[in-house]
Formats: C-alpha cells, sequence, structure tokens
C-alpha cells in the first residue's frame, strides 16, 4: 500500500474537491469540541482512495471514522484500531489523546444526555434558546439512524431525507437551526450502532 500526502501525490486527484478536501477544517470530537485543524489529507494511491487525516498536532484519524458537514470534520472514531465492534466507544481528550472506552446501549438516548447537553453549551448556548428547544433536534437525529432506512447511511447522504422527515414530524421547527444538533444525534447513535 502506498500512503501519501494529498499535496504530495501528484497525478492523484480528488472526485469532488471542493466538497471532499477538508485541509484547514476544524476537527470535533464525538462531545463536539474543537480537536485541531485538519492539516493533511493521507491518499492510499493504490486503492485510489484517502485513506486518513492528520490534524495540526499530528494526530492521525481514519477516514472511515469521520463525518464532513458545513465546513467540519466530525470525528466519530469508534474502534480506531481495528474493525471489530465491541460495544464501546472511543473517548478523545481536548489534544486527540485517547481518554477512556466507554460502554454504550443501543438507542438509549438518555445514556448520551452529557454529550447532548455539551454539545448544546458549544453550539447553541449563545442562541437565547434553552437545551429543552433543541433536545427534540438531538432525539430526531438520534432515533432516525437506528432506523433501517438510514442504517450505515452517512450524515451527509441522508440529510435530505431527514430534513424532510423532521419537517413532517416537527413542523413548528426550522431544520436549518436545529441541524446541528440533528447531525450530532445521528452521528451519535452511529457510535452505538456499529
Amino acid at each position: 500500500m502506498s500512503r501519501i500526502a494529498l499535496s504530495d501525490s501528484g497525478d492523484w486527484q480528488l472526485e469532488f474537491p471542493d466538497d471532499q478536501d477538508v485541509r484547514g477544517y476544524p476537527a470535533l470530537d464525538a462531545d463536539g469540541n474543537r480537536v485541531g485543524t485538519v492539516d493533511t489529507m493521507i491518499v492510499n494511491t493504490d486503492e485510489e482512495r484517502v485513506d486518513a487525516i492528520l490534524l495540526d498536532d499530528g494526530t492521525e484519524y481514519p477516514a472511515r471514522d469521520l463525518s464532513i458537514g458545513d465546513d467540519v470534520v466530525y470525528l466519530t472514531t469508534v474502534n480506531a484500531a481495528d474493525d471489530d465492534v465491541d460495544g464501546t466507544v472511543t473517548v478523545f481528550g481536548d489534544s486527540g489523546q485517547v481518554l477512556r472506552r466507554e460502554r454504550v446501549e443501543d438507542a438509549d438516548f438518555d445514556a448520551h444526555a452529557d454529550s447532548f447537553r455539551t454539545h448544546y453549551g458549544s453550539t447553541y448556548d449563545t442562541s437565547g434558546g434553552a437545551y429543552e428547544d433543541y433536545e427534540p433536534a438531538y432525539r430526531y437525529g438520534y432515533e432516525s439512524a437506528y432506523d433501517d432506512s438510514y442504517k450505515n447511511r452517512p450524515y451527509l447522504d441522508a440529510e435530505d431525507d431527514l430534513r424532510t422527515g423532521y419537517g413532517t414530524d416537527y413542523a413548528d421547527r426550522d431544520f436549518d437551526a436545529d441541524r446541528d444538533a440533528v447531525r450530532y444525534g445521528y452521528t451519535r447513535a452511529q457510535h452505538a450502532n456499529r
């Protein structure tokens, strides 16, 4: 396998560079905390795909454990060492170091309440709305990820369908205003759903 930095890859290019080139994007951990900025994209030229990203502090994250949206990279790392799912999630510290592994219960929204509240604090707290105003959006995203029609679909692939469903279920809410909460709930559930 030939792994090199995208900037050193010569003729190799991203298929959709405007959507796929995340260099310079902030990277957020599973709790919505900024852990760094994407410095380098590592490509596997043999398989013709992006294999990983490197943050500005040198921490590497596999591409399979990333979600991209709104010029942000969400680190959704579960079992970074291998693909053997054991019902745990990896919790990272502010600088990307592994702090601990936690067992998660399938489809147990309340088990993630602290994480949702932390994300709310870093995303919406200045908007004037209370956490309880956004909880339905977190719940909608979280529970949708368990629906068979969404399983194994990255958030960006599912977003249009989620938007439609959200408009039906929560006609009094604005999806665009709640998008970060829906996305966070969705990707958090994917941790437990792997």
